[in-house]
């Protein structure tokens, strides 16, 4: 009985925790579907859907050429723009091919091609199937399938990332000089990030100080680890500062975004 109890208890626990999650992204711009309240979702009718999770995810029948879970979308084969094509002198990390988590952003977010284009639709779904241009589906904002601005908003960041923060860029001026917790940036003008190992590969984060010094949470800064120069390298990427899973104002992992430049000092040493 006690052993039922106990699996009881972590099946309601897990249930807990899923219905959390999920009532921070249905709150948000990411829920796309008809049940979507933030501004910007498709309108019921036709082909449209009730689902979230569907327009980034699907449990069969995932692009296998990006690195998120069973991702449901086309990725990207656009070229970019980058930073690094500005030429400035300050600029002194190594850029590598946009990819990791950020080429999964950008398969939404570059403008060339609708969110709502995915691989696999609800049901019996079907290759490139879109779910809204069927029947009398329509989106509440109506510039979304034109790919033109929402609102004035920064949605569609185009090609062009001259003018966005850096990303698939090593951290800290190129890599570390020592991958002990308590290493130090090649450029001094950056924060020595934690360390700690997960699967057997060396994992690097930002602590933001919201909260677990040392341990890493949630509201901590990811940096995504890829293989560079022969060697695992902590890279900036999208998902350094985004969580898309959550409610925070722009979806900024630390729940006070940016206030007194939260974001921009856990990295940047000011």
């Amino acid at each position: 009985m006690k052993t039922s109890m106990t699996k009881v208890s972590a099946a309601l626990a897990l249930m807990a925790f899923s219905s959390v999650a999920m009532a921070s992204i249905s709150t948000t711009r990411h829920n796309l579907g008809a049940g979507g309240t933030a501004g910007n979702h498709v309108v019921a009718g036709g082909g449209a859907t009730t689902e979230i999770c569907v327009f980034c995810h699907t449990p069969h029948g995932g692009d296998t050429n990006v690195i998120v879970p069973l991702w449901n979308r086309v990725t990207t084969t656009a070229s970019f723009q980058t930073y690094a094509t500005l030429g400035t002198g300050t600029l002194d990390a190594t850029e590598a091919a946009i990819g990791s988590i950020s080429i999964a952003c950008l398969s939404c977010h570059d403008g060339t091609q609708a969110m709502d284009v995915v691989l696999n639709a609800p049901g019996f779904g079907g290759a490139t199937t879109n779910l809204t241009i069927t029947g009398t589906s329509t989106w509440v904002d109506a510039t979304q399938m034109s790919l033109a601005p929402l609102n004035g908003e920064f949605v569609y960041i185009s090609t062009d990332l001259r003018n966005d923060h850096p990303i698939s860029i090593q951290y800290g001026g190129g890599n570390l000089t020592t991958n002990a917790p308590t290493g130090v940036t090649k450029d001094p003008d950056f924060n020595a990030p934690a360390t700690g190992t997960w699967n057997s590969k060396t994992v690097w984060w930002l602590d933001t100080g919201v909260t677990g010094i040392g341990t890493k949470q949630k509201s901590d800064l990811p940096l995504y680890t890829r293989l560079m120069g022969g060697a695992d390298q902590p890279f900036v990427e999208c998902g350094s500062c985004h969580d898309p899973h959550s409610n925070n104002t722009t979806f900024l992992r630390p729940a006070v975004g940016n206030a007194n430049s939260t974001v921009c000092l856990t990295c940047h040493n000011k």
